[in-house]
């Protein structure tokens, strides 16, 4: 296997939209507007399951945020949006990128399902 599928496999294209959500940040509560638009995000999968999944990102997403991801379609699997909390952002000072888990609202679906074992296999 060349390094070239290898990035393709580790890298998929999602959309990330902020919604409204008040969080607790560095101890302050803050309000985070609702974005208008998502913005187009290669994400890093680590880790998937039909809970959540955990990603690198080069973003920060503050922790109790919520957000809609959009999945791009992946072979059989349509596009779709998946609403998310962030449950961790931690920064890696290292490599300045964020460790970042997200829970799925609701978890366990079909959709969630048939992405995870495409994931598995892609």
């Amino acid at each position: 296997m060349n390094d070239v599928n290898k990035e393709k496999r580790e890298f998929i294209r999602t959309k990330v939209r902020r919604l409204t959500s008040i969080v607790k940040h560095e101890g302050v509560y803050k309000l985070i507007k609702e974005d208008e638009i998502s913005t187009p995000t290669p994400t890093n999968v680590k880790d998937i399951s039909t809970g959540g999944l955990r990603t690198i990102s080069e973003y920060e997403l503050i922790k109790g945020a919520f957000i809609d991801l959009t999945i791009p379609g992946i072979e059989a699997l349509d596009s779709g949006i998946v609403k998310c909390e962030v449950i961790r952002s931690l920064f890696d000072g290292d490599n300045y990128t964020y460790d970042i888990g997200l829970r799925f609202k609701p978890p366990n679906t079909d959709y969630l399902k048939q992405l995870v074992e495409l994931l598995k296999t892609y």
